[in-house]
This record gives C-alpha cells, structure tokens and sequence, in this order.
C-alpha cells in the first residue's frame, strides 16, 4: 500500500502505537486506568479520600506538616485588599475594612478575622477537598455592618444528589441549568459526621442559591464539581512509610539490645527460666557449658537514604519542597534554595490568584461593597486589587539588589515590588514621607544609618562597614 509516496504495509502500521497504551504484559500495571469524566471519579471516590486525608493529619507528622507549609505559604497574614478609588475614598473603605474584616466582627462564630478565615478556608480546601463559604445577613449593632461570614467543611454539600430535576441537573450537590450554568447547592442543615450532637439529626438536603454561598476548591479538571484533598496521589505512600518507621523504630531497639547466650549444655531449660524478650545487656545462662555465643543485631543504617527519596514524593505531591516538608535545611546551599523557592512560589501563587481571590476574596470583596452601599456608609462602588503575602529572602542583600536593578532598568515598579512584599503602595509612601519628615525634624537623615557588610563580598570584619548614600 501506498501512502503520500510511501510503501506501507498494514504490519508496519501494526507497530505504530504508544507504548503507554499497551494492552499486553507491560501495560498490566496500568489496566486500572479508565477514561471516566471527573465527576464520576470523585464521585467513588470523595468520602473516602476526605476521610482518609484527615486521617492522615490528625496521626502523621508528615501529612500535618504539609498541610501546615501550603497552608501557611499561601495565606500567611492573609491576602489583602488594595482599594482602586481616590485618596479619600481609599481611607473611608479600609478604615470601614479594619473595623469588619480584620476584627471579629465578620466572623460568624466570632473567633477570628477575615484573614483567619482565608486561613481556615485553605486549610479545609488543603485537608477535606473544598469549603463552604455561606453570607449571614444580620441585624447590626453599633456602627457594624450588617453581615457575617460562616465557613463550613465540604461534607455539608450532599453529593448524593445527582441527576435531572426541574432546576436542571445536579452533579455531586452542585446545581446546574440545563445549559450548564450554576445556580446553586444542595446543603444539609448539619455536618453529616456531627449528627450525634443534635436531637434532630440530620435532615434531608435544601437548595440555596449561589448569591450566598461561595464553594471554593482548587480545579483540576474541566467541568470538576467538587474538589480532592492535597497530596491524595502520595497517601498509600504515607501509609506504608509509616509502618516502615515503625519497623525501624523495633529494629533499632532489637539492635540496642547486646545480648549473649552461654552454650554448650545438654541440660534442659525449665518453662519458668526461658527468656521470650531482649534487653540490653543481657547475658543468659543456658546451662553449664563452656561457649559463648554473641548476638548479631540487625544493621540500620540504610534508613536516611531510603526516607529521603519517600519524603521527597510526598513533598512533590503536595506540591511543596522536600525541606518545607522535613524543615531540614542541612544540604541546601544559595543557589538549590532559590530554585526551589522560584519552583514552588509558581505553586503559592497560583492557588492564590487562581483559587482563593477568584473564589473567596473577590466574593466576599463584593458582599462588603453591598453592605457599604446599603448602610449608606459609601456613595459607590470600588473596585480592589488583592496583596498575597510575601516570599522570605534567602539572601536579602543580594535579593534586594537584584530587584533595585530590576526597578533601574524599567523591568519593574517601585509600587509592584511593594505590593509583592505585601504592602499597600499607598500607605507605604504616605508612612515613608512621614518617616523622612520625622527624621528631618529630629536632625537624623538615612545616610546616618549603617548597615552591616555583604558577608558574600567582604569577608574582613576590620573593613568600614557601608552606609546608604
């Protein structure tokens, strides 16, 4: 046969195949690989995974250490807004913000600020998969505004309703029209898993339209309705490590146990004198011979490198480094450190700005801007940017250098380099004039200041140290 000029046989073509597709004995690992849409994955799949990831974080160190690294990494002091109206504007809005969002006034249960709300939002979005974010509206007290946030875990949104229904159809307790847009969530009155603690019990699921609730959730397939917990690719990992750790930890008291057995008698032993237990220094009589035998303990020392390839997996599936993971920093030099810095901060971001201020702060931006207008507290409405917190220097002399050149050379703005340490250019500027205009008044100028040397560069503690110019 030919085909555009070339003589193919129908054998050839035969060979001409992705090897990760075979069907035969090397594809025999992979024959659990179905082409299922996501729903329907999550979907035998959530329970188990929320159940198990919490497991997990409630009984490994190296499951809660990671949820607390993308926790912290991500949200830290909280994501904050920047207001985009006029000077005066700007000082109404957060002096409005500071009174709501970061007291608690705008928490629901009233124990924490907006900000430890974003804290606990990505925290159960990290642990359980995604997270209920529902608007109280309240009557007010004071100058308060008139609305509160409640957060509740995922487990709230009945997955069991699925199918068409006269709204449209519903996926895994996600409401969509029948032209795929969504209109709402099917919600219990109660936490499923808490239903001993209420004398009614847990009642069958309501609807609740979506202007109130927010359904946070990091996306990782189109047309995903619900969210997986982090780091499920590396759970069986976890768990096998962790009887590992635990067959470590015996054969290291095994091998602390130094024992020897005196031999060489043909007396018998009776039932009350045998030894069924190790420990150290042990030296049991076995008759009245003449040899000795010493025990040989199991060796352990291939622990350290057989951990180290275990934990960085588990790292790599919550998608944070092996020394986030393990706070060990004992090989990390300049250079590895700011490649992995650069590596995962790509991750940090990314669940900053394409989950928690699409899902949670904008949302939650707009509810206060309703508030505002309708105490009459604001004339209109304004738009905001959000501030994540800011990545630590590794080395702040070299780092702080680099982004002055940066600014020199065109590359960036003064005001986006500060907004990237968290702050609000704004009111940086305004705190620095009033700095200078202090420090004038006091006779003391920046040249004054004397800063310590590159310890990179200059090695000679006896050198002048450098000073601002």
């Amino acid at each position: 046969m030919r085909l555009f000029g070339y003589d193919i046989t129908i054998r050839k073509l035969s060979k001409r195949f992705y090897e990760a597709a075979d069907r035969g004995r090397r594809g025999k690992a992979l024959q659990g690989a179905k082409p299922t849409g996501p729903n329907i994955e999550i979907s035998r799949a959530l329970q188990d995974l929320r159940a198990r990831s919490r497991h997990m974080v409630r009984n490994n160190g190296w499951a809660k250490r990671a949820v607390e690294a993308v926790v912290k990494y991500t949200v830290g002091e909280g994501i904050r807004p920047a207001p985009l109206g006029n000077k005066e504007i700007n000082i109404t809005i957060k002096n409005i913000w500071r009174r709501w969002a970061e007291t608690t006034a705008c928490d629901f249960y009233g124990k924490t600020t907006l900000y430890g709300l974003q804290e606990q939002a990505m925290r159960s979005v990290v642990e359980g998969g995604d997270v209920i974010v529902m608007l109280h509206r309240t009557i007010p007290e004071n100058d308060e505004l008139p609305i509160k946030i409640q957060l509740c875990e995922g487990d709230l949104i009945d997955h069991t309703q699925n199918g068409i229904n006269d709204r449209g159809v519903a996926r895994l307790g996600i409401q969509y029209s029948e032209a795929g847009e969504l209109l709402g969530y099917w919600l219990f009155n109660s936490h499923p898993g808490d239903i001993g603690f209420y004398a009614k019990g847990l009642k069958s699921s309501e609807f609740y339209d979506r202007k109130d609730i927010l359904h946070v959730f990091e996306i990782l397939r189109i047309g995903q309705a619900r969210g997986v917990p982090f780091g499920v690719s590396s759970f069986m990992k976890m768990s096998d490590f962790a009887t590992y750790e635990d067959a470590q930890l015996l054969k290291q008291q095994v091998a602390a146990c130094m024992a020897a057995f005196v031999t060489g008698s043909e007396m018998p032993v009776s039932p009350k004198d045998r030894i069924e237990k190790l420990e150290p220094g042990m030296i049991d009589y076995l008759g009245t011979g003449e040899g000795v035998t010493f025990a040989n303990p199991p060796t352990v020392g291939d622990y350290e490198s057989y951990s180290t390839k275990i934990l960085q997996g588990i790292a790599a599936a919550y998608g944070i480094t092996y020394e986030m993971l393990t706070m060990d920093y004992s090989r990390v030099n300049f250079t590895s450190g700011r490649m992995a810095k650069i590596d995962v901060t790509n991750n940090f971001r990314s669940w900053q700005y394409n989950m928690m201020v699409p899902q949670f702060c904008a949302p939650v931006w707009e509810w206060f801007m309703d508030a505002c207008l309708i105490t009459g507290v604001l004339a209109e409405r304004v738009m905001t940017d959000w501030t994540a917190p800011r990545v630590q220097q590794l080395d702040p002399v070299k780092e702080t250098n680099a982004r002055v050149l940066s600014i020199q050379a065109g590359l960036n703005t003064l005001s986006e380099i500060i907004r990237e340490d968290g702050r609000e250019p704004e009111e940086f500027f305004e705190e620095y004039k009033q700095d200078v205009e202090r420090l004038n008044a006091m006779g003391i100028t920046l040249s004054s200041i004397v800063l310590a040397p590159d310890a990179s560069t200059n090695d000679n503690e006896n050198e002048p140290k450098e000073k601002y110019n």
